[in-house]
């Protein structure tokens, strides 16, 4: 027991080393953070353990579980109570969604709404970021013109495509009731993915909305049935060919999200305005990549929820890679939802921000 607690104290210290350690550089403490929670709650166990043992190697998981406070907070939030905000001047709802190609493409019509266009509509955010935003060049599918018909009471947009296969344009897009008075793209390496920012005007004041599509692992529903075999038939062959399988498509994905979060970071650093950062990271808390963009920003669900607060949800992939940030000088969230409707792969992200604020009370 003793041998096995220092390997998931071991391994919670590989999971800490991946935040900081870029998989350009270093790729194996990468992998870690996709078990983090599993390595936490271990770590916990284990502690319980040795105290109803009366043994003082609870220390162990103690000191790497208190030395990791940061990082725990950031993938398991625990809130009691509710927050209080004072002098919030003129809130404005953030929604950022991962639209699984807008629908899939569906037509929107009174009589046959599309389910995530129809969302975004209910919605009423005054700004609207959305990644795998995707249209078609025939008309039986969702057109570019139809998306300018459908979000008129959005007059100002930036959308910038990134990918064109056959007849279809996919990129992100920010929408916006405010004045986009300055759009520009951030460049890094991808085929497919991409981060933009739009500078907003705001009741008077500019701000910096950033809206990033990461680099995405690029798993196909093949990859994603194969867990499913070990559970019918379980050799180490095949657990060995499946592991190996994994590590080489999440590693490929693992370098590329390091330099494009690099490139996000300088574009956050150089900002003359608060940043609005949000969109989908297709990497969890505890990662270089988040750590990276976080920097000095706040998460909101970090700072507002409780639990895993999975946003992305597929059979029994749950994960939380879609995020909200916030430069806590200037906002401060009132509200944080990631709301369960299964319209898309992801969870839409609301999130409204008050402005102007002193303090808050919890």
């Amino acid at each position: 027991m003793l041998a096995t607690n220092f390997g998931a104290v071991l391994f919670m210290l590989i999971a800490l080393a991946g935040t900081v350690i870029s998989p350009e550089k270093f790729i194996f403490p990468a992998y870690f953070a996709l078990f983090y929670p599993l390595i936490i709650f271990t770590n916990i166990a284990f502690v319980i353990f040795w105290l109803l043992a009366r043994k003082w190697f609870f220390l162990l998981s103690l000191a790497v579980l208190l030395f990791s406070s940061e990082q725990i907070n950031e993938t398991f939030p625990i809130h009691v109570g509710k927050t209080e905000f004072k002098r919030v001047v003129k809130p404005v709802q953030f929604l950022t969604y991962n639209t699984m190609v807008c629908g899939k493409l569906e037509k929107h019509t009174r009589k046959k709404p599309n389910k995530v266009i129809q969302y975004i509509l209910d919605s009423d955010a005054d700004i609207v970021c959305l990644q795998e935003f995707t249209v078609s060049k025939k008309k039986e599918y969702l057109t570019h013109a139809d998306i300018l018909r459908i979000f008129n009471k959005y007059p100002y947009k930036h959308i910038q495509y990134k990918q064109k296969v056959n007849t279809r344009i996919s990129g992100v897009a920010t929408f916006s009731k405010f004045p986009i008075v300055n759009k520009q793209t951030i460049n890094f390496p991808s085929k497919y993915n991409i981060s933009i920012y739009s500078d907003i005007d705001i009741h008077g004041r500019t701000i910096r909305v950033i809206n990033n599509h990461l680099e995405s692992n690029r798993l196909t529903e093949n990859d994603k049935k194969m867990p499913y075999v070990l559970r019918n038939k379980f050799d180490t062959e095949r657990l060995t060919g499946i592991t190996l399988h994994f590590s080489k498509k999440l590693g490929v994905a693992y370098r590329l999200r390091a330099v494009q979060a690099d490139a996000v970071a300088k574009a956050i650093e150089t900002s003359p305005y608060k940043i609005i950062l949000c969109g989908d990271f297709n990497d969890v808390p505890g990662s270089y990549a988040y750590t990276k963009v976080k920097g000095k920003l706040k998460d909101a669900f970090e700072e507002t929820g409780t639990g895993l607060g999975w946003t992305f949800n597929e059979r029994f992939y749950r994960f939380r890679i879609d995020y909200m940030m916030y430069d806590s000088t200037a906002f401060v969230p009132i509200e944080y939802k990631a709301d369960h409707v299964n319209y898309s792969d992801h969870y839409p992200v609301l999130c409204r921000f008050g402005f102007n604020y002193e303090t808050a009370i919890k």
